[in-house]
């Protein structure tokens, strides 16, 4: 069941999407194996609905290559995480990239199905990733809510073009 939304970038709503982040991630940064990631100077797209932010995913445009830094939907299983995704992948085509990629945590089993089930394949593991990333961002706890330790990285790609 998808939902009606508008998607629109994300420079329309910083402040507001600043805010979520906050909330949500503990901190205005990601810190991931590819670097810090600060939502003050990402690109993005925020799904709105009845003027209230629903999902928000922020992306950097690398050389050849889109890397998602973040995806997150207020409304679990209504399709706001595939249609923010629909957008960056669209923006990815026109600007002629050739892949999509993310990182995500050994623990976050929700976000490996939703982009295996999308086109994205497991191409990497970055052991003990998570350990130097909380040297930065002491905040990222140790176990997630369903109980597994958070540890290695997990990077996921979808080729769009050869």
């Amino acid at each position: 069941m998808e939902v009606s939304m508008q998607i629109i970038p994300l420079e329309c709503h910083r402040q507001s999407a600043i805010q979520l982040f906050q909330n949500l991630w503990g901190a205005t940064n990601m810190v991931v194996s590819t670097g810090q990631h600060d939502i003050k100077d990402l690109k993005g797209f925020i799904a709105m609905k009845n003027d209230q932010i629903i999902g928000l995913l922020s992306y950097e445009l690398k050389a050849d290559y889109l890397e998602i830094i973040s995806i997150d939907s207020l409304r679990p299983g209504i399709g706001i995480g595939s249609q923010l995704l629909n957008m960056v992948e669209e923006l990815a085509y026109e600007k002629q990239l050739t892949k999509l990629e993310v990182i995500t945590t050994n623990d976050n089993l929700n976000a490996l199905g939703f982009y295996q089930k999308r086109g994205f394949r497991l191409t990497e593991v970055i052991p003990d990733a998570v350990r130097l990333a909380r040297k930065i961002k002491p905040e990222i706890p140790l176990k997630a809510d369903n109980g597994i330790p958070i540890v290695d990285e997990l990077k996921l790609v979808k080729q769009l073009m050869d």
